[in-house]
């Protein structure tokens, strides 16, 4: 026995031998259970080391419990510890012999380990004496008995699988091999083209990742755990009586909106009727400011919709008028064109600033922000030409699939718009069950606690109706109660703080509050009067944690024995300033709750969340519109917390590392050219310069060979197609660099060395406001020249130049000029919006004195660093066309923090560069290695053997290479990628004992050549919540045509079934 299975066996008897036996219903077990199924939440998430946390404390709890142990295996086996994993099912075992889930993996992992495939064939028999109509069942026994030599009873188990699952391509696949092998050539050739066939329609098969092998190897909940309900308050709901509205409120209120607009921590009013007035409250009581118009407005919502951190104000009805604010002050409105009843604020098209979706009896209008707070109607081109005018609307993302989707309530029917993530949106109401939805207003939250939002809708005769959102497959309608007389609002909020949203239905009846007890909401009381028919709130007032109730002037003081609770406000950076849209999730110890930040006028901008007796949360995590997730940890109770975007980087490329003789140093980023899917502008996506040739520096063989590792290491997926290592030999005071730079478009870079002699700094430098910067161009030392202009779209400058002096190149015939530095990337929704302002990116221009005193264009591109700081270069041979005047200017407007130029001749030289195959690529998880950002900037240097275990990035969905030997699909740009999942590395060797050693007065560079693509998770990005559709290098564009696809020949065909066989479940939310 090994020393870490010692360990691990007795750390399971201390287990046994501490808690002991638990009953079943003692508080300790319905604790393990209700770890147990957060694990399982964990799982569904793909985040296997949490799900492995949570099952270690249930079995601490419960050290007799099965289902613990069966899913810390199930956990274990996902992240690839083996050993862990048997000594968990095999305690599963010691508790209940016939666990199926405990059996099938113990089968799994006797499969992977490639030995013991004895005991495989007994653990899936044991569970097919439980199960025998499961086909994967079937499909493991039918591998286990292949390995065996078992052929005939391999062939009858792949065909009993069939049978079952008559579209499963892995039991085709291994059927068609297995008959190739016994030499059954026609039996062969006809399995061979039905499982063609199924794999060209898209049909999957089994994967080695979580939930792709089958429902026992998934982990199991247990309906014994520890249910939030627990929490749920038992005392009733209790409301002061209400009080008198200060004197002289605008008489006829038709709407009122809650802002912080003094800044000091509490909601303060905008009321509209005869007159649209501020009302600062000072701790419930009001005070009357300042009138921003007159009486023609019927709603009006507060928003930050020029991104300029103060909040503006646009007001509806007759005439839309835009307020902006101005630090205390209001500017003169102006006027957008229409008419409109209702707004609702949100970014529809994720470009970071706030969209108007407007509400009129006749239509519904769509205006998309500009990025400077002017709108455009593109209520056609989005789609919503033919939508009836609405009687109420609310944004969410329904499907979590990280856009916004949005419900209308018309009048006898609703409609959901989902969005197609390219400015246009497509209403399903009919497929998810909302068509014959009769609202007259709507509030959405997850009611159920099960991650979706679920929506509630009051009907004008008073029928309240909770539609639960099915996991994003539609909903299911549950009637809760009729109320008498006609139905007018509906609010939401956990009024007695325990952990779950109530709501509040407005109508002739009053208020009538309903709580959510026992798993659904029921009516709590009588109702309260209403006070009026004017606008209804609902909002924490007096600053106690509690939510009040404003009616028509009257505050009605929450006065219930509530738990404890935590108040959220939020400040975008890269998304809107507001906000708005953004996923914050609250763990407590009995719950996970969700909330989203929404911007209607009876909307609070502060996210409220009860605690019940929790005195702690044990994170906040965020979701932010423009796709940044951040998590905060462990806070106290009874606070608000004010919490500001992160300006973090979700993509990159692929990390490189080498070992230099004593650490693997990080040399790079690779590829940064071979991103797909990129979008220039609407409608427009790049063309992926697919490989690169990177100077490695010092690099020194280990145990015989030269050693790279590439690491993936933010939110994308990146598909690594060809690795050589380059060494080439080159004469003492000669350095050598290759031709590389990256360019906007085609026709990019030919393979070329350049042997550099003679390599000095510019003779000076200045720039478009004439400051010298020469000294700062000198050398790397991470002091960028930053002189241009920012601007508020990520990866744009204001236009700025760089006047280089490049000296006496008299006697230089062939000079070259050597850049080093790096690019802050736009994004594709950088260049989305960007469109909107009708601005593009400009390649850097660059220009040479000309013989008429101007200057004569050499290049509309001369290229930019491709990404994290690395060299560049570009020839000058021949462009020189005014004697004795060595200038280059550089033009535009992508922020390039140049660190270093140098001038150098280049040889006339042959170089004889010999290249090294890969001898052994693995493929494998290894974590997430911490950066240091230098100067707080994205110019990350990474720390090879500093590790953290989670990330919080979002995941594509699809089939991710397998772990482990890779060798073969590195060896050529063949389109059969070694697809790298966040948080993997490839370990790459080459044969060191191919090389002689250099000749003497001579010595020996290395580059790395890589070939591949790379694809983010942008908003704008094409396909980039998928790993597919595979790109292929000779594709047209990407995405590619419906004439164009991905190479279905046998070599292709294998490669996929035998390699992307880890089928990863996108998380998006």
């Amino acid at each position: 026995m090994t020393p870490k299975r010692v360990k691990i066996w007795a750390w399971c008897g201390m287990l046994l031998a501490g808690v002991g036996c638990q009953g079943a219903d003692s508080p300790q077990a319905r604790q393990a259970r209700w770890h147990n199924n957060q694990g399982v939440v964990y799982m569904d998430q793909h985040n296997y080391s949490r799900g492995r946390n949570e099952f270690s404390n249930a079995i601490v709890l419960d050290t007799r419990y099965a289902n613990g142990f069966a899913n810390l295996g199930i956990s274990y086996y996902s992240l690839g510890k083996y050993d862990s994993a048997l000594v968990a099912l095999q305690n599963a075992l010691g508790q209940d012999a016939d666990h199926a889930q405990a059996q099938y993996t113990l089968g799994l992992i006797y499969l992977a380990q490639g030995k013991e495939y004895d005991q495989a064939l007994q653990a899936f028999s044991a569970v097919l004496k439980r199960d025998g109509d499961d086909p994967l069942v079937h499909y493991y026994m039918g591998r286990a008995q292949e390995k065996l030599g078992q052929a005939e009873e391999a062939a009858a188990s792949f065909h009993q699988a069939i049978r079952l699952d008559p579209h499963n391509v892995s039991a085709y696949y291994a059927l068609a091999q297995l008959l190739r092998q016994q030499g059954k050539q026609e039996e062969f050739q006809q399995v061979l083209g039905t499982f063609n066939q199924l794999q060209q329609a898209g049909n999957e098969g089994v994967s080695s990742s979580y939930q792709g092998q089958g429902k026992y190897a998934e982990a199991v909940t247990d309906a014994g755990g520890v249910l939030p309900e627990q929490d749920d308050a038992k005392g009733p709901l209790t409301f002061a009586a209400a009080e008198a509205p200060p004197a002289g409120l605008p008489a006829g209120l038709s709407f009122a909106a809650m802002l912080d607009e003094d800044q000091d921590g509490d909601q303060d009013l905008l009321l509209g009727g005869e007159r649209v007035q501020l009302y600062r409250n000072e701790q419930g009581r009001w005070t009357s400011g300042q009138v921003l118009g007159a009486g023609d407005f019927i709603d009006g919502v507060f928003a930050d919709f020029d991104n300029d951190q103060h909040a503006d104000l646009v007001l509806a009805g007759f005439q839309i008028q835009l307020l902006r604010g101005q630090q205390g002050s209001w500017a003169t409105p102006e006027v957008i064109d229409g008419a409109a009843g209702g707004i609702i604020p949100a970014d529809l098209d994720h470009d970071g600033d706030l969209d108007l979706l407007l509400l009129s009896p006749g239509a519904t209008r769509l205006l998309s922000n500009e990025g400077t707070g002017k709108f455009s109607d593109l209520t056609a081109k989005a789609g919503l030409g033919t939508s009836t005018g609405g009687r109420q609307a609310v944004f969410s993302d329904f499907d979590n699939d990280r856009d916004l989707d949005f419900v209308i309530a018309t009048a006898g029917s609703g409609q959901l718009f989902t969005n197609n993530r390219d400015g246009t949106f497509t209403d399903i109401a009919d497929a998810v069950g909302l068509a014959g939805m009769d609202a007259i207003d709507l509030w959405v939250e997850d009611f159920d606690q099960d991650g979706y939002m679920d929506l509630a809708a009051l009907s004008p005769a008073g029928q309240l109706t909770l539609y639960l959102n099915k996991h994003g497959h539609g909903f299911v309608a549950q009637p809760l109660l009729t109320l008498k007389g006609e139905g007018r609002l509906l609010r939401g909020a956990d009024f007695d703080n325990d952990g779950d949203v109530d709501l509040l239905a407005v109508g002739a009846w009053g208020l009538q509050p309903l709580v959510w007890r026992g798993g659904k909401l029921q009516a709590e009381g009588n109702a309260l009067p209403a006070g009026g028919e004017g606008p209804v709130l609902v909002a924490d007032f007096d600053g106690d944690g509690r939510a009040d109730i404003w009616t028509a002037g009257n505050l009605l003081r929450n006065q219930t024995q509530a738990g404890k609770w935590i108040e959220i406000a939020l400040l975008g950076l890269n998304s809107n300033r507001s906000g708005l849209g953004t996923k914050v999730e609250v763990k407590t110890a009995h719950r996970l709750q969700k909330r989203e930040l929404r911007g209607g006028s009876g909307e609070s901008q502060v996210l409220s969340f009860g605690l019940a007796q929790s005195d702690s949360v044990e994170f906040v995590r965020i979701l932010w519109p423009g796709g940044v997730r951040q998590t905060e940890l462990a806070t106290g109770a009874g606070q608000r917390l004010t919490l500001t975007e992160l300006n973090r980087k979700g993509t990159s490329c692929p990390i490189l590392y080498v070992w230099d003789g004593v650490e693997f140093r990080f040399v790079t980023d690779i590829l940064g050219g071979a991103i797909i899917g990129y979008l220039l502008a609407p409608g427009e996506y790049n063309t992926p310069d697919t490989d690169e040739y990177v100077p490695l520096g010092q690099i020194v063989p280990r145990e015989g060979k030269y050693e790279v590792r590439i690491a993936n290491a933010l939110e994308e997926v990146i598909y690594l197609d060809q690795l050589q290592l380059v060494a080439v030999d080159h004469p003492e005071g000669v350095e050598v660099y290759p031709n590389e730079r990256l360019l906007s478009a085609p026709p990019y870079p030919d393979f070329r060395l350049y042997p550099l002699r003679g390599l000095r700094p510019l003779r000076g430098a200045a720039d478009q406001r004439r400051q010298e910067v020469s000294t700062v161009l000198a050398k790397v030392d991470d002091e960028w020249y930053t002189g241009f202009g920012e601007t508020p779209i990520h990866g744009y400058a204001q236009e700025y130049t760089l006047t280089l002096d490049l000296g006496d190149l008299e006697a230089n015939p062939h000079p070259v000029l050597l850049g080093y530095g790096w690019v802050d990337y736009a994004h594709s929704s950088s260049n989305w919006a960007a469109a909107q302002q009708g601005l593009e990116l400009r390649p850097v221009r660059l220009e040479v004195p000309g013989t008429d005193g101007g200057w004569q264009l050499v290049t509309p591109d001369m290229g930019v660093p491709a990404g994290l700081p690395k060299h560049m270069l570009f020839d000058l041979k021949g462009v020189f066309k005014k004697p004795g005047d060595y200038r280059v200017r550089l033009s535009t407007n992508t922020p390039i923090y140049w660190d270093q130029f140098l001038v150098g001749e280049a040889e006339d030289l042959t170089l004889a560069p010999v290249r090294l195959q890969p001898a052994h690529g693995d493929l494998h998880w290894r974590g997430y290695p911490a950066h240091t950002a230098v100067k707080g900037t994205f110019a990350f240097r990474y720390h090879y053997d500093q590790l953290q275990t989670e990330a919080d990035w979002g995941t594509h969905e699809g089939a991710f290479t397998r772990q482990g030997e890779v060798t073969e699909l590195l060896q050529a740009a063949d389109d059969r990628y070694a697809i790298m999942f966040h948080g993997d590395e490839l370990s790459v060797q080459f044969d060191a004992a191919v090389l002689p050693p250099p000749a003497p007065g001579t010595r020996r560079a290395f580059l790395l050549y890589a070939d591949g693509f790379g694809k983010d998770m942008d908003f704008h990005s094409a396909h980039s919540l998928t790993v597919g559709p595979l790109p292929f290098h000779g594709m047209s564009s990407y995405p590619y045509p419906a004439t164009e696809s991905y190479p279905q020949d046998e070599s292709h065909l294998r490669y996929l079934l035998e390699y992307n066989t880890r089928q990863v479940k996108g998380q998006y939310d």
